[in-house]
């Protein structure tokens, strides 16, 4: 089949795959070939369909999860362009799926190799239908920049008052008088606080000259061509990118890293503070929402040390409020989760993919502050409403008939398991008796989480809220003897993603901040 010889002969997608320093590669456009487009699809189908749609009309397994919205590929009508009639050429495609999209879901495909992201494009330009011609006369000319000066930088300022801060805001957070829009298909849309370092595209001054001088078409952004020289254009650049503080961009960008599992003797501590994670190399993993907010967790700090016998991962992150209470509807929990994938080309990194192997499955340990809290004593609808009116119920194991009774009395444990649906089930969610502030649970795509039974439960776990930061600390055996069960070993590597919730904002179940596949390397 000729999809098999092009796709064994492109490069995964892996980190495993790049160990070593990457040489120069090209990302000279290759000519479409049929199958070049076939590898195209089959890419896009594995990485880009739960999002943006089997063919490509924004409607995916995730997009009602997702804001903003993904592109529908069917309107033909994409942000980034470097044309003065709206259209997007190819290479603007290609940058726009090597990067990613900033302020949204989507994730920069880097580690891509270059023929599969022109693979990409190419499958991309088939499901708008339209060929991706472009008159090479309506390519934008960025002009040389000019010299950057204080009274340029003051010209910027007053031009940025004049044409953007409506949106923008004065300081360019975002909060402009005209704060709420909507996009070409009528769905919300808030303008870019420009200070927290997120732009479409780069804040690299030939990206904002051509975002500039040609708006961002299904946005209300408009073009600014031929109203202004270049020269006042260049002013306006220099400012806009002084909004944006040393070393935000950067750290804010979505990119693979790789987490070195220190080897350490005499057992791995479950304290967060205790020494011996001091000994571990801090990572810095960026995580995006993924239902946008300003109010985001921007990343993770990640720190790994293993014994031969345990791995552990201290996460720590900064997070305002400690939200631990889920007893009232309108409550939500702090929580954290590590997902791994044993396989060499790791699946979607949104909960796996349905269509792997058994292997394929994605494993994942999930701690939630109000499991921490229940270790010291499941609490329920007693604790959040002490005085309610309560009745006898058959359940109840220790009460006496014609004895007082108090909402004091009618905890969860105190009943009886086979009237209590999901305890006597056997749900591990449900049992008052809980002995971990974490659970290990499995998924194979969207709607699929599915906690492994108590007695492959082997994931301990504690977490510490102090002065507006969670230090969390997940620990389990490296190996085990259960078919489909995570089972590591000394010297490996394996695809290791993380997602944080924030109770304060309502974030739960798929409202929560997200991060790609990194790298995790046991000593």
């Amino acid at each position: 089949m000729i999809l098999m010889s092009v796709v064994t002969a492109i490069p995964c997608l892996h980190l495993a795959c790049t160990r070593e320093t990457p040489k120069a590669v090209s990302t000279a456009k290759p000519p479409p070939t049929p199958a070049l487009l076939e590898a195209g699809q089959q890419l896009y189908n594995k990485q880009c369909a739960v999002c943006h749609g089997p063919k490509g009309a924004g409607d995916g397994q995730a997009a009602h999860l997702l804001y903003p919205k993904p592109r529908d590929f069917t309107q033909g009508e994409f942000r980034l362009v470097s044309t003065d009639t709206m259209q997007a050429t190819d290479e603007d495609l290609f940058l726009t799926v090597t990067r990613g999209m900033p302020g949204s879901a989507m994730p920069p495909w880097e580690l891509l190799s270059p023929e599969q992201r022109w693979a990409l494009v190419y499958y991309i330009r088939h499901l708008t239908g339209a060929s991706g011609s472009i008159d090479p006369a309506s390519i934008i000319h960025v002009p040389p920049e000019t010299l950057k000066t204080a009274e340029g930088l003051e010209r910027g300022r007053q031009l940025f008052a004049q044409a953007c801060a409506s949106c923008h805001g004065p300081l360019g957070k975002g909060d402009g008088h005209q704060t709420i829009h909507v996009d070409n298909l009528g769905y919300p849309i808030k303008p870019r606080d420009l200070t927290a370092g997120i732009f479409k595209g780069s804040s690299e001054s030939k990206d904002l000259y051509n975002r500039i001088v040609a708006g961002l078409p299904g946005s209300p952004m408009p073009s600014y061509a031929g109203v202004y020289t270049d020269e006042q254009l260049w002013e306006l650049i220099y400012y806009v990118q002084s909004l944006v503080p040393p070393g935000v961009e950067e750290r804010v960008r979505l990119r693979a890293r790789h987490i070195r599992a220190r080897r350490i003797r005499g057992g791995i501590p479950l304290e967060p503070t205790a020494d011996a994670w001091r000994t571990a190399h801090p990572v810095w993993l960026a995580l995006t929402p993924l239902w946008w907010g300003d109010d985001r967790v921007e990343g993770v700090e990640v720190r790994a040390l293993h014994d031969g016998k345990e791995l552990a991962l201290h996460l720590s992150w900064s997070d305002p409020t400690r939200d631990s209470s889920t007893i009232a509807p309108q409550d939500f929990s702090d929580g954290a989760a590590v997902q791994f994938s044993l396989e060499h080309d790791p699946p979607f990194f949104g909960m796996g993919d349905a269509g792997m192997s058994a292997r394929g499955a994605v494993q994942i340990w999930f701690w939630k502050a109000s499991w921490q809290d229940d270790l010291a004593g499941w609490r329920d609808v007693e604790n959040q409403y002490p005085h309610a009116a309560v009745d006898w119920y058959p359940g109840q194991r220790t009460y006496q008939h014609g004895e007082p009774f108090e909402v004091s009395q009618a905890k969860t444990a105190s009943q009886d398991p086979e009237f209590m649906g999901g305890w006597g089930a056997g749900n591990p969610l449900s049992d008052p008796n809980r002995h971990s502030a974490a659970e290990e649970v499995v998924a194979k795509g969207l709607g699929t989480l599915t906690s492994r039974p108590p007695a492959l439960q082997r994931i301990q776990a504690k977490g510490l809220w102090e002065n507006g930061t969670w230090q969390v600390v997940l620990r389990r055996p490296l190996t085990s003897n259960e078919a489909g069960d995570l089972s590591l070993r000394p010297t490996q590597q394996v695809s290791v993603a993380f997602a944080v919730w924030n109770g304060h904002v309502e974030n739960r179940n798929g409202q929560k901040s997200v991060s790609i596949w990194h790298a995790l390397q046991l000593e």
